[in-house]
């Protein structure tokens, strides 16, 4: 069966969001605001797909919009973050834009013509924020995978997102108790919080669709840099998996051994041997007994 095509999806909490600013007669700025989350979830499919990758979905919530991406982990880090980076900077860009061109456009309302400055920027500010899945979290995750490789990466960043929605979650708490806000700081640190808790159970299916396709990468690499760690003989092969960078060729030095073990070798066992508590001294053993 092949890969199922586009899909626009609208989350059911977003429905709820239209009754609520219909009723309180905000339908025309409800607009601008759903024309303004297309416009910034099109410009990442734009860039996504001039950089040769594909977006399979976009998903609008009451917050903002969500595009998701095949091939995420064979996508290089830089790549991650010029995607990434891109959306925000659109609305901040158009905001600028609008605010120096603000005499020229009589033939827009004021109001609607700082409104469009308004929504622009909250956008683009709320998404510059370092928590998963906001623009802001996957610039740091792709700065976090160059280092640590996409499940190391992707955890910490997860950690950092819950942090973030925690933090933010107590502010609106507080705020609320001395009458400074509104509730909707309290719905976007839940919509933070369940998004990252999302990223982080995807990470094992991201990872072992992953490893299926590794090994046609490997058989039509050709140059490639290398990423090499020293690991200890204790650790288990599971784990290794953990610290693969996609971009690059894994090689891992085994400290107490004095050999090297490749990729290729961690693949071969990882689907060979159905052990994943397998040890990398074990690996090395049994390499050694049928060399």
């Amino acid at each position: 069966m092949g890969e199922p095509g586009f899909l626009f999806k609208v989350n059911p909490l977003f429905l709820l969001v239209i009754v609520l600013f219909i009723f309180a007669g905000l339908g025309i700025e409800l607009l601008i605001a759903f024309i303004l989350v297309i416009l910034h979830e099109f410009v990442h499919l734009l860039v996504a797909w001039l950089s040769g990758y594909e977006i399979y979905k976009i998903e609008i919530f009451p917050f903002g919009g969500m595009a998701e991406y095949r091939g995420l982990l064979e996508m290089e880090p830089w790549q991650e973050a010029k995607i990434a980076i891109c959306g925000p900077l659109f609305n901040l860009v158009l905001a600028l834009l609008l605010y120096f061109f603000y005499d020229n456009l009589n033939f827009i309302s004021i109001y609607y013509i700082d409104l469009l400055i308004k929504y622009n920027l909250i956008i683009a500010l709320f998404n510059f924020v370092p928590a998963l899945p906001l623009d802001g979290g996957r610039v740091l995750r792709s700065i976090l995978v160059a280092q640590r490789g996409f499940c190391q990466g992707t955890m910490i960043a997860v950690k950092i997102a819950k942090i973030f929605a925690f933090c933010g979650a107590v502010l609106g708490i507080l705020a609320l108790v001395f009458h400074q806000t509104n509730i909707w700081i309290l719905f976007i640190s839940f919509f933070v919080y369940g998004a990252a808790i999302k990223e982080e159970k995807s990470i094992v299916y991201h990872l072992v669709s992953y490893l299926t396709r590794r090994k046609n990468f490997i058989d039509s690499l050709k140059i490639k840099p290398v990423n090499l760690q020293v690991i200890k003989s204790n650790i288990y092969l599971k784990d290794i998996l953990t610290h693969f960078v996609p971009d690059k060729f894994n090689l891992f030095y085994v400290a107490e051994k004095g050999c090297f073990l490749s990729e290729i070798q961690v693949l071969d066992y990882f689907f060979d041997i159905k052990d994943r508590d397998m040890k990398v001294g074990e690996i090395i053993e049994d390499k050694m007994n049928n060399s």
